[in-house]
């Protein structure tokens, strides 16, 4: 197989901890997949697709572009089916349009049977040159962060649910202006910019959102997710602030916003969540 360009750079210390890898297609597209268990338990379909869309697209743009540095400006992502639960998920992505230095990618997301469960378009801002990361790769190889349980009397809660506990969510609150939590440490989660993964931005945008409205009683299902990306999130160990703030909760549906903030205070990732609403199984 020939060695793709990104082989050559640091790996991306979220991805590595996350176990999400990278390969081509064999028809010249880049794919990302992971393998879902219980630890993604509390992760919704759209964030899943969002995570792997995300370092796929980035790839995708990366291969015009592989001496520049990329950001994400947004991703929206569709959910048009729901994946197995167990077995591999993966994104397949390529590009697909230039406008000056803005690249639109898009991507297909499918399950173990090959069954597309959602799909993403997201537009890619080419920067300046690439800067050779030299940090401390060890992050790619940190421990687990420490459990948190909470009191779990909430089923929003986000810290006491497997993936929760994996990233070391805390401090959830929730009261009638939505929903609150922290990633307590993102340095294991940082792209090679060292700040936090886009694509783990856009998840833990859509769980605060999904928890803002989750009353327990129905069970929200995600049928889009739009994010925007203002500025970046998480440089450093300090704890990174996430807000769900409810938009219209009705009989059937519903609309909430997540926003990550960034060390300022400011949001770094804003995400619009539509989503409909089932009745929770007894």
């Amino acid at each position: 197989m020939t060695t793709q360009w990104w082989t050559a750079l640091p790996p991306v210390p979220a991805l590595t901890r996350l176990g999400i890898r990278s390969s081509p297609t064999t028809d010249g597209r880049v794919q990302t997949a992971l393998d879902l268990g219980p630890q993604w338990a509390g992760t919704g379909v759209a964030g899943l697709a969002a995570l792997l869309c995300d370092a796929a697209t980035g790839l995708a743009v990366g291969a015009l572009e592989p001496d520049r540095a990329l950001s994400t400006a947004m991703l929206g992502v569709h959910v048009t089916g729901r994946p197995q639960h167990a077995g591999q998920i993966r994104a397949v992505a390529a590009p697909a349009a230039r406008r000056g230095d803005y690249v639109l990618a898009t991507a297909h997301v499918l399950d173990n049977s090959d069954t597309e469960f959602a799909r993403a378009t997201s537009w890619w801002a080419i920067r300046g040159p690439r800067t050779p990361d030299r940090g401390d790769t060890s992050l790619t190889q940190c421990p687990d962060p420490p459990a948190t349980r909470g009191a779990a009397t909430d089923p929003a809660d986000p810290t006491s649910t497997p993936f929760g506990r994996m990233l070391g969510l805390t401090r959830f609150r929730k009261d009638l202006g939505g929903t609150s939590f922290e990633l307590a440490d993102p340095t294991p989660f940082h792209n090679r910019s060292s700040t936090l993964h886009g694509g783990l931005g856009a998840l833990l945008a859509e769980i605060a959102a999904v928890s803002a409205v989750d009353d327990g009683v129905r069970t929200p299902e995600v049928l889009s997710l739009n994010c925007h990306y203002l500025r970046s999130a998480g440089p450093g160990p300090e704890p990174v602030p996430v807000h769900g703030i409810r938009i219209r909760s009705g009989r059937t549906s519903g609309v909430a916003r997540g926003e990550v903030a960034a060390p300022d205070g400011r949001p770094a990732v804003i995400a619009d969540v539509m989503m409909s609403f089932a009745p929770t199984p007894h």
